[in-house]
């Protein structure tokens, strides 16, 4: 079979977003030494960013299945949805969604100080890469020295847990 121009446009349109916050992050994204740890915090791990993105799940699954029944208007907001909840909270003064604050993690930057709202836009649309290949990309938290990810390697973040 070939792919149709269609299918290609498609494809593209799909991709989009995650391709240029891909070239974003990599390109305005300064690359500065990461900053140690203190010693009451430590680097949030696998099992507890898989908890904290469940809980995220079903509370945006629940406000999903609502808007679902507005018509056009819930749809379109539907869609907004997920990448306002992630940078927006991420970029608040809690650092963190919801289920990351049940957990007491935070997400910074190599620094340790708050992200803004395009860092955490660039996290968020560069997460589609972390899945993109079986998953590894988030498997890679549990291997990586400063527990991060494909999506926190790229937009330079670090998701941090207090003791």
């Amino acid at each position: 079979m070939s792919m149709g121009f269609w299918q290609l446009g498609l494809i593209l349109i799909l991709f989009s977003p995650t391709l240029i916050a891909l070239i974003l992050c990599l390109i305005l994204i300064k690359k500065n030494q990461y900053k140690k740890l203190s010693k009451n915090q430590i680097y949030a791990g696998f099992w507890y960013r898989f908890l904290a993105g469940l809980i995220d799940w079903i509370i945006l699954s629940i406000i999903s299945i609502i808007l679902v029944f507005i018509p056009i208007i819930g749809w379109i907001f539907s869609f907004f949805l997920y990448w306002l909840y992630f940078a927006i909270q991420h970029s608040s003064s809690s650092q963190a969604t919801l289920g990351m604050r049940a957990l007491d993690i935070k997400i910074t930057d190599e620094k340790h100080n708050k992200i803004g709202f395009w860092r955490a836009s660039g996290n968020y649309f560069v997460t589609s890469l972390s899945a993109i290949i079986l998953f590894i990309g988030f498997f890679m938290i549990a291997f990586t020295s400063k527990k991060q990810g494909l999506h926190n390697l790229i937009s330079r973040t670090l998701c941090i847990k207090v003791k």
